[in-house]
């Protein structure tokens, strides 16, 4: 197929939804998260640590199999991995609705986060791998939009189920069904990329850079930090007697709206703010929490979380897209995004361990001494990558000049 008919097939309307749908499968893990606490009631004897496994699991697990998704790309083509992950999710899903004991859920949370670790790296990749361009920039946000409405949509979802029975919550994943179906009948299979050998030396040429790494390493730090807001805003507002969990589940709803805006309106922010998006967004993210630190009502922390879903929303894709420009060649995009969620998944796990060590560190005991942490850190980090952004961007200008 000649380059010019491939970009209009996946310009096709039908490419794009089956590209998008890609990350619905990344969320359907919220869908048992609001079941926990009836899980608990159902197995009195097992410890809360243990009932939590049903939901970090799955995040433990996308730390491996992310880069296992990286390397498979060699061997087999992006389409056909998904295809793997849905099964896996499929079959690690749907038996705890029917049969089983604690243990058994445990086991089976191993395969299906086996799927989950597979797919998360792949619903970029796959926007990556078949749309260049503002075209690309304009899906990148799209997914993240996708992604923020999913997450809402199925964790309302497994409640209402979980009300009536916590087993009916695993029944959710037969949404997974109808998303296999869109995929292996609309998404083009772009086939394996496999890494050439040079002629000269017969060494297989490399598929990341030191940026690739460089930039995974940056958002493990940031989502050491940013994470806070995610684990932190329950206890804050408990402890502060702004409200309750209902109030906690407000704001970050709210979040969560703002980041699905941020993300459909990515386009334009990415044409506006050009190479340094990225920076901005984290700079937006660092004033959101210095918002949430001063809140001293429900309304301000409506709007820190308003704030915060700007900065999230539109850092996502942007960090996402500069990860698969950094691969060595444009097919290896994926191995480089494996990389990152990988690095992602890591930060966001020992993200309570980490700023537990800093706030004793600093000796620093307020409520939101995370927060705190958290807003010094990604300030300064927006400001000292706005002024390398800034001198990297001249110095390549005076070289086109002089050239």
């Amino acid at each position: 197929m000649s380059e010019q008919m491939s970009g209009q097939k996946n310009s096709n309307v039908w490419v794009q939804i089956a590209a998008l749908s890609v990350a619905l499968l990344m969320y359907t893990t919220s869908m048992t998260t609001p079941a926990l606490g009836e899980i608990a009631k159902a197995f009195p004897d097992a410890a809360p640590e243990t009932i939590k496994l049903l939901s970090t699991i799955p995040s433990l697990m996308m730390v491996v199999f992310a880069l296992v998704a990286g390397k498979l790309t060699q061997y087999i083509s992006i389409k056909k991995i998904i295809s793997i992950a849905m099964i896996l999710m499929f079959v690690g899903g749907i038996p705890s609705a029917f049969v089983g004991d604690l243990q058994f859920m445990i086991v089976m949370r191993f395969v299906f986060g086996a799927g989950y670790g597979l797919v998360f790296p792949m619903a970029s990749a796959v926007v990556a791998d078949l749309f260049t361009g503002q075209q690309q920039n304009k899906l990148m946000g799209f997914r993240s939009a996708v992604g923020a409405a999913a997450g809402v949509v199925f964790q309302m979802m497994g409640g209402i189920l979980a009300a009536y029975n916590w087993r009916y919550s695993f029944l959710g994943f037969l949404l997974i069904i109808p998303i296999a179906l869109l995929i292996w009948f609309k998404l083009p299979d772009t086939g394996v990329k496999k890494p050439e050998k040079t002629p000269e030396s017969g060494i297989k040429e490399k598929k990341v850079t030191s940026i690739s790494f460089i930039l995974a390493f940056v958002c493990l730090l940031v989502n050491v930090v940013q994470f806070s807001f995610m684990t932190n805003i329950a206890m804050v507002i408990q402890s502060d007697g702004l409200g309750n969990a209902a109030q906690a589940a407000t704001v970050l709803t709210v979040f969560t709206g703002a980041a699905f805006v941020l993300g459909l309106l990515f386009g334009n922010t990415a044409k506006l703010l050009k190479q340094f998006t990225v920076p901005f967004a984290v700079l937006t993210v660092g004033l959101a929490f210095v918002v949430l630190i001063f809140a001293n009502s429900m309304t301000m922390l409506i709007v820190g979380a308003v704030i915060f879903g700007m900065g999230f929303g539109t850092f996502n894709p942007a960090i996402t897209i500069a990860v698969a420009k950094s691969a060595a060649k444009p097919k290896y995009a994926a191995v480089a995004i494996s990389i990152y969620v990988s690095a992602t998944g890591i930060g966001q796990f020992i993200s309570p361990y980490l700023l537990k060590f800093t706030r004793e560190t600093l000796n620093l005991t307020a409520t939101r001494a995370d927060w705190q942490i958290a807003a010094a850190t990604l300030i300064v980090g927006s400001v000292v990558s706005m002024v390398l952004v800034g001198m990297y961007s001249k110095k390549s200008d005076e070289v086109k000049q002089t050239v």
